[in-house]
């Protein structure tokens, strides 16, 4: 492109036949309306003097022209260059003038999440704070994220007002870690844990600001002999495990030591407080605002689903599994982790049901005859459907699957033999083949194929913002899916065959687990 003349006279002009061809070849799909955009930008630069129109406008083409969708990142670019106050301006084309590894990364997201880029719209000084030095090579650990949280809820005294803060934080944080998984910077297991820590943060900032609200009208919650009572946010699913989505849902249990404390100021019982803590930490976390949400929230997994109580004590939860408990609790239990609040009755808890989740019962092989019931139900709805093939987690060979096999040995054989309690789906994986319950191949495969699964999934989720799961069926966005995985290059050529080696990674890797998936439940029943 940078042989064409980019002059301000061509830009006012209609667009030239040579030039739209260049840009069609360059892979611009509409470039009457990249020429236009193009117009634009010149005419938002051109009065503060940051750059010849000659250099910089080839300088965004190209630009532009090498990420996954060229025409996205070109609508991104403008977004960000007509919106910036003048003083960012300078700063940013820098960043943008010349190739670099920190432009292809933030063209990698210009370009593949409309999600994220509007974090970035939105905040040019946290745009140039990522990219325009080495920030955006490394995942933040837990320790500075922390840090970062603190710093953004200073001075923050109630739930209204950490709306904002909570959300801005978790959506820059989530940009960050995005950055690096797409630009390979950090494996795929240290992402899902990095997801979870922000959770588990915006978690125990959501206890706190919504716990000091509560102390402030009622009094501290007392048990008997002036000791404080507790509350603790318990973790299940994939926060549970530490394997966050890039879009879950996080689905919680909210539990507290017992019913009958008292606050010191009103006297309110704990059984009346803690609901009330819960459905604040709830609305907190997941109500939909102008900044959007935090996480959505789950509470379907508690005791009678949602005609439930919010929250429970330890004693009621003990109850409830003795006498009411299903298996399919028990096999959501495996996940369940003190996530927020306090740990002591977090772990109470959780020594609480550990002898109903690990029950050493005779009729222990039923339990993989339910499971793969359940299975069996999952994919009649999905072929009901139409979406079994392209859906990721729930589809035949998907990551239920294989989440369904380490489950399904924990809940038969981890009560007979004392096993440790293992969230974790792949360090379960290994520990089956350790016992000998997996081969070693078979636990290799199902591991490779459910890193390669939970990418694809992040990278789905990652251009919404949506918790979806299902490979798009249009060939263009399956284009920059693969992009986004790796398996296309930056020229129109290359991008056209991703979706085809996408698609072939995807089939060997379901293939494969779906015939363990029948090895491991067939022939143990």
């Amino acid at each position: 492109m940078s042989t064409i003349a980019f002059d301000r006279d061509a830009l006012a002009s209609p667009l030239p036949a040579a030039v739209s061809d260049r840009l069609r070849t360059a892979g611009f799909e509409q470039p009457e309306d990249s020429w236009r955009m193009l117009g634009q930008i010149d005419a938002r630069l051109s009065p503060l003097g940051v750059g010849d129109t000659v250099d910089l406008v080839p300088a965004l083409v190209e630009a532009a022209g090498s990420s996954l969708q060229p025409d996205r990142a070109l609508i991104s670019l403008h977004a960000l260059i007509t919106r910036s106050d003048d003083g960012q301006i300078p700063a940013l084309m820098d960043l943008l003038a010349a190739p670099s590894e920190s432009r292809d990364a933030l063209l990698t997201i210009l370009s593949a999440s409309p999600y994220l880029t509007t974090t970035l719209v939105q905040d040019v000084g946290f745009l140039l704070g990522t990219f325009a030095g080495d920030a955006w090579r490394t995942l933040q650990p837990a320790e500075d994220l922390d840090a970062a949280l603190t710093g953004m809820l200073d001075g923050v005294s109630t739930p209204d007002e950490a709306m904002k803060p909570l959300r801005t934080f978790k959506q820059q944080a989530y940009l960050r870690i995005a950055v690096c998984d797409l630009m390979r910077q950090s494996g795929t297991p240290a992402v899902l844990e990095r997801l979870t820590d922000v959770a588990d943060l915006c978690l125990q900032a959501a206890h706190d600001v919504c716990g000091a609200k509560l102390q402030a009208r009622h009094g501290r919650p007392m048990l008997e002999g002036s000791r404080p009572s507790g509350f603790a946010v318990i973790g299940m699913g994939k926060l549970g495990g530490r394997d966050l989505n890039f879009s879950s849902d996080i689905d919680l249990l909210y539990v507290y030591d017992v019913t009958n404390g008292r606050t010191e100021k009103d006297g309110t019982s704990t059984y009346e407080y803690y609901p009330k803590l819960a459905r604040a930490i709830t609305d907190l976390i997941s109500r939909l605002t102008p900044d959007g949400q935090v996480f959505r929230v789950d509470l379907r997994l508690r005791p009678e689903g949602r005609a439930g109580d919010i929250a429970n004590s330890i004693e009621g939860y003990r109850w409830h599994y003795e006498i009411q408990g299903q298996a399919w609790q028990r096999q959501a239990l495996l996940k369940a982790r003190h996530s927020a609040g306090c740990r002591e009755v977090g772990e109470r808890f959780l020594d609480t049901i550990q002898p109903f989740v690990f029950y050493p019962a005779l009729d222990q092989p039923l339990i993989l005859e339910d499971i793969n019931h359940m299975r069996e139900r999952i994919a009649k709805a999905l072929i009901e459907r139409g979406s079994g093939d392209y859906h990721v987690k729930l589809g035949k060979g998907g990551i239920r699957e294989i989440e369904f096999i380490a489950q399904g040995f924990q809940l038969v054989y981890g009560g007979f033999q004392g096993w440790p309690w293992e969230r974790g789906t792949r360090r379960m994986l290994a520990a089956l083949a350790e016992k000998g319950y997996l081969s070693d191949e078979e636990a290799s495969d199902l591991d490779e194929a459910y890193l390669f699964l939970r990418d694809l999934e992040n990278r789905i989720q990652m251009t919404s913002g949506h918790q979806t799961h299902e490979i798009p069926r249009e060939h263009g966005a399956q284009a920059v899916l693969a992009g986004m995985m790796g398996l296309s290059g930056p020229t129109p050529q290359v991008r056209q065959a991703g979706p085809g080696r996408m698609l072939e990674a995807y089939g060997k890797h379901t293939a494969r687990v779906h015939q363990i998936y029948d090895r491991v439940f067939h022939s143990a029943m």
